[in-house]
């Protein structure tokens, strides 16, 4: 029957993942790399230590042959010149201990480096902090991290800010006591103190870290370890907040790591060091000051000295968390050395960039496609279209070698990608009859502003800003009418950060982001820039959207009364406009703040690598950071430099949408084949192959009409469809569409179709009802033999078995058929007891084929 034998002919399988090989630990194998250094360097080469106490890890790096670094730090000989000044660990950690200079030597194999100490200050100490000292050691500890007290309800009642985000609130939880409360600074309980001043040592601030009483979190510090008697201290003193932080007191601005990649060898071990850098042009070794997390412990761990260790061959992130500060690194661990790395060519930065990387994995990137490969690809990437199967034949035999770039020449200029990306954009931005009020005056004059601006070349930034400021009757102006009616500003604010800074602000509505470094308060500060929206007139009217200037009840002609003022959920205070650097912005009259705050947000980085992280993902099904708008600290990018370089070239070209689709699509990387090689089979983040992607819902339609010739039929219904004729002029394309949410089809929605009720998220997984849909849906059966369709008409036309066999691969999968293909269909439909029904099998089993639901 039809879905055992037919679909056996068009079985489009991927190759299964291989699991990297794990090396087994070589004991002899560090000693045998000793060897092989030629040179040494000691990181950092000058040091200048500030205060009592202060230290600075150094590392020393041994150059290999071939100039890889490796980190011999454990197994060379370090010696002080002057031993009056500054004294060393057994680990290349150095303590000042009184001013004055003087130099370190790092001894290998009668090798040596050499670098420079300088002690400043060494008997004055730092004013205690409680930020600093305290805040430091729960973050450290983890004892304030998103799964621990830094949680957003906390733990057994405590809470602490996430990674010592708000010491002042700290402070009042540890000292106070209390019970925290999401929507209210005040206490939901008794307050007990966490530390006891009449007898320090049995404060639970102690306690319950060293394990004295039962604890949750389990061990965290010793008793009697240096963090211990820090905090004892700490209360001993009577709990001193120390150094508020004013104007003159030095602030930790950022922190840097040495290296910033790390690429290493299964069992292989390298030292991280971080360095803080403060608002006094000073700076601190902070390597022993931190907690690392990893994010995949399969791959690498990291331990509280800052060693990391490779395990298997893989990618991860490793997080470093100070008080109020985080960074990460990223940890390569390469696979079996490949005895030569062929020269591969490159068309642009994108392909330097990509390649660079394979390299260091010992990855080799797949051959180039072939040209049915790369035409089939190019055009539904661009047009959303498949190649119409006489151009298929022009273009496979074409021999001119400037072919490629000719096509997507012609690809961007034709009126097919005007309307495939404005489906995507509509898609984006959410036109719907729905989402804007039931009015398909509103979503029609929004989905014409979308065209305008693909079909005129808009600069993508003024796109943002038109639809970020929309004001009066313009067509982005239609997004905003269904949020003016119920006033949601925290969604509108929400939405605008998500689409247009690929940022995910929602956790912080109601407290500070468990993860990121987002609070509250920049949640309503940001809120309160959508705070006046309002507009004029009743649904089904004509309305206007504008921003009321004066923030008072105003009058009853206008839709939806309010006090239009924006209160902290927690404290009940009016909330100004106010940017993510505390900029705070006033509504003034005639004078929109959300024009100011477009600008800002177009400006801002966070803007170009979100949109060029966005475009990436439309032409290899997942962003340099993904999902695509979940841009955090916890999911860095896997190209961080190719991330920015592509967002510097998008900011310096004008940000034009064509001019970034043209550098991805002529780049090497993205016509790669997609069949792999032995080396980067199990690859999936790192385009040494293309890999397949399911089309999306209307593009598979189109493409399943496209072949067959029998074209799909789409009636308005419901609620806010047009009065009169509903039926769509015949030919009209899915994605064609302008409120696709008045169309219904349960084929469209069995295959992933958003409602555009909010930013789309399509679920491209298969499932069951798709496979009953290609068994006996109407879409895969009812367009197989029809007057009008290609293979009927051929038939009725006489033509010949190889002829149809040819025509239908070209139309469909861009290829000829194989020669086996050939012959294993012509007796397949010879054995067939009716030419018609073998023609019909043939097509379906073509378009339920994988090779022809997926870009690849």
């Amino acid at each position: 029957g039809r879905p055992c034998l037919w679909a056996a002919c068009f079985f489009f399988a991927c190759s299964p993942s291989i699991p990297w090989a794990t090396a087994a630990p070589n004991p002899a194998e560090s000693a045998k790399e000793m060897k092989k250094v030629i040179s040494l360097r000691l990181v950092p080469e000058t040091s200048v230590l500030h205060g009592n106490r202060a230290s600075q890890q150094f590392v020393a790096l041994g150059r290999l042959a071939d100039g890889e670094e490796i980190d011999v730090t454990g197994d060379a000989h370090f010696k002080i010149a002057d031993p009056a000044l500054a004294r060393l660990d057994a680990n290349g950690r150095v303590f000042g201990l009184s001013d004055g200079e003087t130099k370190l030597t790092a001894e290998l194999r009668g090798l040596r480096s050499t670098a420079t100490l300088e002690m400043r200050d060494s008997l004055a100490k730092k004013p205690f902090s409680f930020a600093r000292d305290i805040g430091g050691i729960l973050t450290r500890r983890g004892c304030n991290g998103s799964s621990c007290h830094g949680g957003v309800k906390g733990q057994a009642g405590f809470h602490l800010s996430d990674n010592a985000e708000h010491p002042r609130d700290d402070y009042k939880w540890i000292v106070e006591g209390g019970v925290f409360q999401v929507l209210t600074a005040e206490s939901g309980g008794p307050k007990k103190p966490r530390v006891n001043l009449e007898d320090p040592a049995q404060s639970l601030l102690l306690q319950k870290p060293a394990m004295e009483v039962v604890h949750g979190g389990g061990l965290r510090f010793a008793k009697h370890s240096e963090d211990y008697e820090i905090i004892l201290n700490w209360v001993r003193a009577a709990v001193p907040f120390g150094d508020e932080g004013g104007d003159d007191a030095p602030k930790l601005l950022r922190l840097d790591v040495f290296p910033k990649k790390l690429f290493l060898k299964p069992q292989q071990k390298h030292r991280v060091l971080v360095t803080a850098s403060f608002s006094d042009n000073t700076t601190e070794d902070y390597t022993h000051r931190a907690l690392y997390e990893v994010g995949e412990s399969s791959v690498a761990e990291v331990g509280l000295d800052g060693i990391v260790e490779a395990k298997q061959p893989g990618e991860t992130t490793i997080l470093i968390r100070t008080a109020g500060q985080v960074t990460s690194f990223q940890v390569g661990v390469i696979g079996k050395p490949l005895s030569s790395f062929p020269s591969i060519p490159v068309e642009n930065f994108i392909d330097e960039h990509v390649f660079s990387k394979l390299r260091k994995f010992n990855i080799v990137p797949s051959e180039l496609s072939g040209d049915g490969e790369f035409l089939r690809r190019v055009c539904l990437d661009l047009t959303g279209t498949l190649p119409p199967a006489e151009r298929v034949r022009e273009f496979l035999q074409d021999k001119d070698p400037r072919k490629r770039k000719k096509l997507i020449e012609i690809l961007l200029a034709s009126p097919e990608f005007v309307d495939y990306w404005t489906f995507r954009f509509a898609d984006l931005f959410r036109v719907a009859i729905f989402p804007v009020g039931i009015n398909s005056k509103w979503s029609q004059e929004y989905w014409e502003w979308i065209r305008d601006g693909i079909a005129t070349e808009k600069p993508f930034d003024q796109i943002a800003r038109e639809r970020i400021a929309a004001q009066g009757y313009s067509g982005p102006s239609r997004h905003y009418l269904p949020h003016a009616v119920i006033g949601p500003a925290p969604d509108m604010m929400i939405e605008q950060v998500r689409v247009f800074f690929g940022r995910r602000f929602d956790c912080a509505r109601c407290h500070d982001h468990p993860y990121e470094n987002w609070t509250q308060d920049q949640f309503w500060g940001l809120t309160a820039f959508y705070g006046h929206v309002f507009r004029t007139g009743k649904s089904g009217k004509d309305s206007v959207v504008f921003d009321h200037p004066m923030g008072k009840e105003i009058a009853p002609d206008v839709v939806g009364r309010r006090e239009l003022r924006i209160l902290h959920p927690r404290t009940g205070e009016e909330v100004l406009p106010t940017l993510l650097d505390g900029r705070i912005l006033e509504h003034k009259n005639q004078i929109s703040v959300r024009q100011e705050l477009a600008e800002w947000m177009t400006s801002h980085p966070y803007f170009t690598e979100a949109t060029v992280n966005r475009m990436w993902s439309c032409f290899f099904g997942r962003g340099f950071v993904n999902p695509v708008d979940d841009f955090r600290s916890t999911n860095p990018a896997t190209h961080p430099e190719l991330l920015s370089a592509l967002a510097a070239d998008f900011a310096n070209n004008g940000y034009d949408l064509k001019h970034l689709m043209r550098l991805i699509v002529r780049s090497r990387t993205y016509q790669l084949s997609g069949t792999p090689n032995d080396t980067n089979r199990a690859d999936r983040t790192n385009h040494s192959h293309a890999l397949p992607r399911p089309l999306d819902a209307e593009v598979l339609l189109d493409a399943i009409t496209q072949v067959t010739g029998v074209p799909e039929v789409f009636t308005a219904k419901g609620p806010g469809a047009p009065r009169g004729e509903n039926q769509m002029p015949e030919g009209t394309r899915a994605i064609q569409l302008r409120e696709t949410d008045l169309f219904r089809s349960q084929f469209l929605d069995v295959y992933g179709r958003p409602n555009r009720a909010m930013v789309p998220e399509r679920d491209v997984k298969p499932n069951l009802a798709q496979a009953l849909h290609v068994l006996v849906g109407s879409t895969y059966n009812e367009k197989l033999w029809a007057e009008g369709g290609r293979v009927y008409d051929l038939y009725m036309g006489g033509a010949s078995d190889a002829v149809i066999v040819e025509e239908l691969y070209l139309a469909a999968l861009t290829r000829y058929p194989t020669k086996k293909e050939r012959a294993s269909l012509s007796e397949l439909i010879s054995a067939s007891p009716s030419r018609p029904e073998a023609l019909k099998n043939l097509q379906w089993g073509l378009i339920s084929s994988r090779e022809f639901a997926e870009n690849h």
